[in-house]
This record gives structure tokens, sequence and C-alpha cells, in this order.
């Protein structure tokens, strides 16, 4: 598995997918747009990169999985929307993702070795789990990526899904207890329930200055560099 984190415009996957397409498993973790003004990416630029992106995966529909994160969804969205939005392309990248929609998902899971794995922009809290039950179908850990993914696949849901997923935690300057997959911090992670009943999580969206976050319970990789998960071991290998 190759596991591409955040992106905003960013060239760092290019190599790792290159390099690897075909031959495992590659899985971006969403938030392709809306690059950080002070790292010289224009956002224009980030469009294309996006739209590149996509592209690849039109063209290798089962070796990529693409998730979508919070700079994604907010722009189908007014809540929850969160800093950089690009208003000059808005309308533009909103019809991008709808137009391709059935290309992302919101949760990927995989086991290797007899451990399990959950992939998600920014990581699944029990906490927000519970306090949105009644819109998940009293999803579990085990069902709760089929759940979510039911209700993107499903646009009459979108009400509802994007309603649950503007929760913004009090650690990114909301007003919710527990954030949700796009909006959750690693830093609400470590206090709420990291081990999700036997998952083990790996997300991005907590950007790191230098090395990923990477314990017993999850891995946040979001740190500009691609990672190889090892079949083998299941241990995280930075890709320079």
């Amino acid at each position: 598995m190759i596991i591409i984190p955040d992106v905003h415009g960013r060239s760092f996957w290019k190599k790792p997918v290159e390099d690897n397409l075909g031959k495992e498993h590659i899985i971006f973790l969403g938030d392709y747009i809306d690059p950080y003004e002070y790292e010289g990416i224009a956002p224009w630029e980030a469009l294309l990169q996006f739209e590149e992106i996509v592209e690849l995966k039109k063209e290798n529909p089962d070796n990529i999985t693409l998730l979508l994160g919070n700079h994604d969804i907010h722009y189908l969205t007014e809540m929850g929307r969160g800093q950089r939005f690009d208003c000059i392309r808005a309308d533009r990248i909103k019809s991008f993702i709808m137009e391709n929609a059935d290309l992302f998902q919101l949760i990927y899971t995989a086991e290797n070795k007899g451990k399990k794995f959950l992939y998600s922009h920014a990581g699944i809290l029990s906490g927000w789990m519970c306090n949105n039950k009644k819109y998940l179908d009293n999803a579990t850990p085990d069902t709760i990526g089929g759940v979510l993914n039911d209700m993107w696949a499903d646009r009459s849901r979108w009400p509802v899904l994007f309603n649950i997923l503007s929760d913004v935690p009090r650690s990114r300057w909301g007003d919710a207890f527990f954030g949700s997959p796009i909006w959750s911090d690693a830093e609400d992670m470590r206090i709420d329930d990291p081990e999700l009943a036997g998952y083990y999580q790996v997300f991005g969206h907590t950007q790191q200055e230098y090395d990923p976050e990477i314990n017993a319970y999850f891995a946040c990789l979001d740190c500009r560099r691609a990672f190889r998960l090892s079949e083998k071991d299941n241990t995280f290998t930075s890709i320079p």
C-alpha cells in the first residue's frame, strides 16, 4: 500500500505513484486543493494537479483509491467551510467533484497480516459516531465505512451527510466536542478511543512539521511525503 497524505497542490506524490502504479495499491487521503500561500503554490496549479490525480484514477480504477477531505467537501456545502477556500474557482471545483463523484469515497478499510486498517482523511472518533448514531444507522466500527460511503454514493442523502461532516472540533476552532472524519484533529484522537474497536486508523489532516505521528493506535501521516505500508510487517516507511 502506498499512502499519499494531504496534497494541497504539492507534487511529492508524483514519483511514488509513477514508480508503484500497477505494483501496489495507492490511496490518497484527501485535501487535493487549497494550497498554503507560504509554499508558493498557486490555487490554479493545485486544481490542475487535482484534475491529473482524478485522471489517473479513471485510467487505473482498481489500483487507486481517492478519499475526500474537508478542503474538498467544503466546495459542495457552506457548512464547515474551511480556510483558503478558492472563491475564484469554486464553481469549477464543485462541478468537477460532482461530475466525478463516483470516483471518490470517504472511508477505506483493509486487512493485512491479521491487522485491520481504517483509512480516512482525519480519523473517526467513537464519540462522533455515538453523537450521530441516528444518522449513521447505529453504525459500528465494522460498518461505519460502508455507511458513510453509501451516504456519499446517494446524493439524496448529501444534506444529512454534509451536516454531520461539518462537525468542527474545538481543537480546530469549531464548537463540536467531537470532530467528524474530515475535521477531527490528532489531538482529539489521543483523547477519544483511538483503537476504534480493533481498527488501526491511518489519516492525514493534522499537519506535522517534520515527522509523522505513528503510535500503537493510529498513524497521522500529513507531513508532505508519501508512505509505504509494508505487506510483511505492517510498518510505515517514508518515501522521499
